[in-house]
């Protein structure tokens, strides 16, 4: 117990400082994000929260963690990661070469770490489904879908190092349960590194002296990457801490906006990748609610995920819980085509809550 909030406190206070040392270098390399077209914050935010979180959670496993061969891949392909985010953030990459970029990273992963999907679990209730050698190809390209999908959440500030931060906490949970101390005291690292950068991220300001800053994509595809990988890891055999559709629950937000946004995007005739501003916290905003309470609906739904994930895996078999998350993204894809009608009414209700209170 004082080992993980020693590694909690290390985090948090290297990221925090990482940030202030950081800032000043942002400005004179011009990794900043500028107001303008679809971005309406005010004033020049460093991009370096990604950077600052990657560079905590690297000296924090030095100095707690043992440093097996997974370990120093997974920080290395980390590193990857964070550098052609910043890139990305400073040059802004083509879709094809983030794509391609993260191809070749999720394969160090699949291919270098033996990262891959050996059993789906009972999802159909008639026994494992296994995927056989399909199972590496089918894990980068899950590497791939969660990488994008917390990159494309990434539109409000405290959003995507929020809902990271949850399921970083459940995964602390379930490793911990399983005696999986590596992977535990990683995702404490985690938890601390990110808590740090919300301070700046959510309190900070673009004028004052504690100013804002941003995670930009090196941020986002960090922290899904990683993710990604630990949900992998962590759901299969022969060290399984909780069974594959639990992790499906854990990134069934991100994931069932990225591919709803995608198919209406291809719908109307454009390109999947393009951005825009039909996300579902975006048409939160706009039906009336501050950004800030938009953050708390999406941050409370997918607090639920996680929660519902771990008790429904203790209670019922997986294909229950299967069943359990497809009806969860039937249900959503029912909520954003009536999302204006409902919203105006959850939020006429709000009020009148939030002033009772």
């Amino acid at each position: 117990m004082e080992l993980g909030f020693g590694i909690l406190a290390v985090a948090f206070v290297t990221a925090f400082v990482v940030v202030k040392m950081l800032k000043p270098i942002a400005y004179l390399v011009n990794l900043v994000d500028k107001p303008g077209g679809r971005k309406d914050h005010d004033g020049v935010i460093p991009l370096i929260g990604g950077l600052a979180i990657y560079t905590s959670v690297c000296i924090t496993t030095f100095l707690f963690i043992e440093q097996p061969i997974f370990i120093r891949l997974f920080l290395l392909a980390g590193g990857l990661i964070v550098f052609m985010g910043m890139v990305d953030d400073r040059y802004q990459l083509s879709a094809r070469f983030r794509l391609a970029g993260q191809f070749l990273i999720a394969c160090i992963f699949v291919y270098g770490l033996d990262v891959h999907i050996e059993s789906f679990g009972d999802l159909l209730g008639i026994g494992e489904l296994n995927p056989g050698w399909l199972g590496y190809p089918l894990a980068v390209l899950s590497l791939m879908g969660v990488v994008n999908a917390m990159n494309m959440l990434d539109g409000m500030d405290g959003l995507v190092g929020s809902i990271a931060m949850v399921s970083f906490i459940g995964l602390i949970g379930l490793f911990g349960a399983a005696g999986h101390t590596t992977f535990q005291y990683l995702c404490l690292a985690f938890t601390g590194a990110i808590a740090a950068f919300l301070i700046f991220n959510l309190w900070g300001s673009p004028t004052k002296n504690f100013r804002k800053v941003f995670m930009g994509d090196a941020g986002s595809m960090f922290l899904g990457l990683s993710l990604g990988v630990l949900l992998i890891e962590g759901s299969q055999q022969p060290t399984a801490a909780f069974s594959p559709v639990t992790a499906l629950w854990f990134v069934l937000l991100p994931m069932t906006d990225m591919f709803t946004i995608m198919y209406r995007r291809i719908k109307r005739g454009r390109s999947p990748m393009a951005p825009d501003r039909t996300h579902i916290h975006h048409i939160i905003i706009r039906a009336g609610f501050s950004r800030k309470q938009a953050l708390y609906v999406m941050l409370i739904i997918h607090s639920l995920c996680v929660v519902l994930s771990i008790v429904l895996g203790v209670v019922f078999q997986e294909w229950v819980v299967f069943l359990a998350s497809i009806l969860a993204i039937v249900g959503y894809q029912l909520f954003m085509r009536r999302a204006w009608k409902f919203i105006r009414w959850s939020h006429k209700y709000f009020l009148k809550a939030s002033r009772l209170l």
